[in-house]
């Protein structure tokens, strides 16, 4: 039990920096459509990869994937949300004829607005990444055999 709570707590910090990252690489013009992209679909692919790499990922059920992946996009999109609406927002205001100026619109129209879209929009990214994690779990389950479970008695005497 201690450990999942480890692992959420890492999976969460991990999700929310990747959002906050990404939310300032956004603001750049060239490359605001692949960052865009990457969090609303690929972040629990690339949290997964990234995660494999460090050894901090075991064995996971394609449900599991699912349910991390819909954690990761919902947690990133929050991240990215803290760190790009108010760059946008501010851009927005600076230079009215910007591509950030309908953010700067959203801003004015309210902020319970602002945080109603910001959730709906974190809840589409949590879909879109339940679908994409669990692809990338299936996909990596396919390339690693599962590993031998060595608690449970493979021989089992029905004879009594």
């Amino acid at each position: 039990m201690l450990s999942d709570k480890i692992f959420l707590k890492r999976l969460l910090t991990l999700a929310g920096i990747m959002g906050l990252i990404l939310g300032v690489l956004t603001i750049i013009p060239f490359i605001c459509n692949f960052t865009f992209f990457a969090i609303m679909i690929l972040a629990a692919p690339i949290m997964y990869i990234y995660m494999k790499k460090l050894n901090l990922l075991g064995y996971l059920e394609p449900k599991q994937g699912a349910i991390y992946g819909a954690i990761i996009g919902f947690i990133s999109f929050l991240g990215f949300s803290v760190s790009f609406v108010p760059l946008a927002t501010i851009i927005g205001f600076l230079y009215k004829g910007s591509f950030y100026l309908g953010v700067s619109l959203l801003f004015r129209s309210g902020i319970f607005v602002t945080i109603m879209m910001v959730l709906f929009v974190a809840i589409l990214s949590a879909l879109m990444n339940a679908f994409s994690g669990m692809i990338t779990v299936y996909i990596y389950n396919q390339l690693e055999p599962k590993p031998q479970n060595t608690d449970v008695p493979t021989d089992i005497n029905i004879d009594g």
